[in-house]
């Protein structure tokens, strides 16, 4: 099966990512609905507004919200009616418009959030493990960059040496904002696509994966074979040799 194309897995992942998306978004909006609260679009227009000074140019705008950007105009028409933002000329545009979250809206925002977050929490973060969602969040992050697996190839076509140890963004610029902290030492599982997280002290043959097929033993995040009940040759040999010595002393040998 050719690396990349569009089937096995890879059309597996695609097309749940499309579908669980859209699910829960589904019921992130009702959520909020069935509150009477502010819509999702409205909401992530406020949250946007909210996270960058309370001011956004509506030409920025339209890059930054992430559901709505079909129609932003009219919705922050709507809005501006329902007091929750007011929109200001530009002083220097003088065709731009300034969009400006009120006090209502932040009122707003806060109120809707705790809704909203609690079914983030339902629909998605209390679905996944720790692991799952250090890799997701890896994984997105340099999709969302653009910064594709490829533009890391080496010569011969394989990873060059210097994205062997790091997953995407995240390995080489640290985490992604609100990612939940650092991936580099952070003591969670290694991934299983051969790239290490740096530092993250979980043994590769706990998961199936002989640490023979990775080039021979390895001590994973300082830990040392002996101590994962791999013996180490040279004190089984001394402990041979104190038990003889104890016996032909008439002693009873250590265990």
């Amino acid at each position: 099966m050719g690396e990349g194309l569009f089937e096995g897995d890879r059309k597996a992942a695609w097309r749940a990512f499309l579908h669980a998306h859209a699910r829960m978004v589904t019921r992130l909006s009702a959520d909020l609905d069935e509150a009477n609260l502010v819509s999702l679009g409205s909401y992530d227009v406020l949250v946007q507004l909210s996270e960058n000074n309370g001011k956004l140019r509506l030409k920025e705008l339209v890059n930054r919200v992430v559901l709505s950007q079909p129609g932003l105009s009219r919705r922050v028409a709507k809005m501006e009616a329902e007091r929750l933002v007011e929109r200001l000329n530009d002083p220097a545009d003088g065709r731009g418009v300034i969009v400006h979250i009120t006090r209502t809206g932040r009122a707003a925002l806060r109120k809707a959030s705790v809704a909203h977050i609690a079914g983030i929490e339902r629909e998605f973060t209390s679905q996944i493990s720790d692991h799952e969602a250090a890799v997701l969040a890896a994984v997105f992050a340099r999709l969302e960059a653009g910064d594709h697996v490829g533009e890391h190839s080496g010569p011969d076509g394989g990873r060059d040496a210097a994205a062997d140890g790091a997953v995407g963004r995240a390995g080489r610029d640290g985490p992604p904002p609100d990612a939940g902290g650092p991936l580099e030492g952070g003591g969670g599982p290694q991934q299983d696509r051969g790239v290490p997280l740096e530092g993250g002290g979980v043994p590769l043959q706990d998961r199936g994966v002989p640490l023979q097929d990775r080039g021979g033993p390895q001590q994973d995040g300082g830990l040392p074979l002996q101590n994962r009940g791999v013996p180490d040759r040279r004190k089984a040999a001394q402990g041979a040799r104190q038990r003889r010595s104890a016996t032909a002393r008439g002693q009873a040998p250590r265990p």
